[in-house]
């Protein structure tokens, strides 16, 4: 294993001159802020400042203000005069993006708080979360490194919308607090839902529960979804039991779609990624709940100028007659549904009636559902399939 994990942090672990590049850039750019506002405080936060950062890595400048400034005005002005030709972002707060000397780089405004617990706007903790790693890393840095690395192989890793997987901080501090990458994989394979990694008082229930070191009232994985913990879980039991530099860098195959495949074209809703994708997800998963009588097996959603789902189901048409489950005997409602339907017979533990179906073609029920939609058999041009287990080659 050991060998497997040499050739992996070879492979991602920037060298000596990158990372030299990147350090006397960042030193640059703290330098530019300092010298052309009096109004903000700045520093350099995220893995480039932690050390974990991976090759190509993009740099996190943060200004910080005084509570009260506006940051999608002053904030905003501030960050052009270090970055001109920044893209103008907006997540729960704006920021601009692009680079400079060929690396990346992301400009927040920011507020300068005492308390992390009390954050004003979103990324206000982010500075405090920068300290604490570097305060508890005690040389992890390559472990942390391998971590992330095995995530982003699994399709586990980054906690937007797109993907619910770990940020760079859980898994950092999931790292510090096991010792490791090996460790953490042991810990993670061992894993089943909810996972109590702590009491996080008043935080909304999630798939993960971890109270943040610096604010032990929020919940740091909160973005992890149940496919993202299956995911990490999956990889590790794998990984473990044979281990393979393919779980880093997985060969892409296509899976092979063993049922009928429907794709469900739909108007972007507008905003960036992090709000209309968790829409279009919401959108997916009504479908494929409403869709039970024609047996779905899996589905998929992606957006581009368009969302798009794709649905893969056992058959796109029913019978004349189905069959329509009732109430158990024992239940409210069974003399009332005896009463509907004289010829149901008791199957088992519950009545039953065959039925013609409400809808019997599969794009009835969609469009029912989402009457803007254009529903196309088979995969449409700009829509993505359902992806298999990368590893499993």
């Amino acid at each position: 294993m050991n060998e497997i994990l040499q050739k992996v942090l070879e492979r991602v672990k920037p060298d000596e001159k990158e990372e030299d590049r990147i350090a006397e850039l960042a030193q640059d750019l703290l330098n530019e802020a300092r010298m052309n506002s009096s109004n903000s405080n700045a520093l350099i936060v995220g893995s480039v400042a932690k050390g974990t950062f991976l090759k190509d890595a993009d740099i996190d400048l943060f200004l910080k203000f005084k509570e009260g400034t506006d940051l999608k005005k002053k904030g905003l002005v501030e960050a052009r005069k270090i970055l001109p030709e920044g893209r103008e972002l907006y997540a729960q707060h704006p920021y601009l993006r692009g680079e400079k000397n060929g690396i990346g780089l992301d400009v927040v405004p920011c507020y300068e708080i005492n308390d992390p617990s009390k954050p004003v706007s979103a990324v206000d903790r982010t500075p405090f979360h920068t300290e604490w790693v570097m305060e508890n890393i005690e040389g992890l840095e390559d472990e942390i490194r391998l971590t992330k690395q095995f995530l982003k192989g699994a399709g586990a890793y980054g906690a937007g919308a797109a993907i619910g997987g770990f940020s760079g901080y859980l898994v950092e501090i999931l790292c510090i607090k096991n010792k490791g990458f090996t460790n953490l994989l042991e810990e993670i394979a061992g894993w089943r839902p909810p996972v109590q990694l702590g009491d996080v008082k008043g935080a909304p229930n999630s798939p993960i529960m971890l109270p943040d070191p610096v604010d032990d009232g929020r919940n740091v994985a909160a973005g992890v979804t149940l496919r993202g913990l299956g995911a990490a879980i999956l990889a590790s039991k794998g990984f473990l039991e044979s281990p393979s530099i393919d779980f880093f860098f997985p060969k892409k195959k296509e899976r092979v779609a063993k049922g009928h495949v429907t794709t469900i074209v739909v108007p972007h809703p507008g905003g960036n990624e992090e709000t209309a994708l968790p829409w279009l997800q919401k959108q997916g998963r009504k479908v494929y709940n409403a869709v039970t009588d024609f047996e779905p097996i899996a589905w998929n959603v992606n957006l581009s100028e368009k969302g798009f789902v794709v649905i893969e189901t056992a058959t796109v048409e029913l019978p004349d007659i189905v069959p329509h489950k009732g109430p158990a005997p024992w239940d409210d409602g069974a003399m009332d549904f005896l009463r509907k339907y004289p010829d149901a017979s008791l199957s088992g533990d519950r009545l039953e009636i065959g039925k013609p179906p409400r809808h019997s073609k599969i794009g009835e029920v969609i469009l029912e559902l989402i009457p803007d939609a254009i529903v196309k058999s088979g995969l449409e041009k700009g829509a993505k399939p359902v992806q298999r287990v990368p590893w499993l080659d």
